[in-house]
């Protein structure tokens, strides 16, 4: 998924109302190493913390 974590919060929300329990974050694509490291930091600090 892409967009802010707000927005990734609301995108999720409706699967977890479904009974999904986990999500897989993958983001094999053309970034630099990095940027997918700051990808993956903003999502456990910003997302995981809404779905505890």
């Amino acid at each position: 998924m892409i967009g802010t974590p707000g927005e990734i919060v609301e995108r999720l929300r409706p699967y977890e109302e479904l009974g999904v329990d986990e999500f897989s974050f993958w983001c094999d694509n053309s970034l630099p190493h990095e940027e997918k490291r700051k990808s993956l930091e903003l999502f456990v600090k910003e997302v995981v913390p809404a779905f505890r």
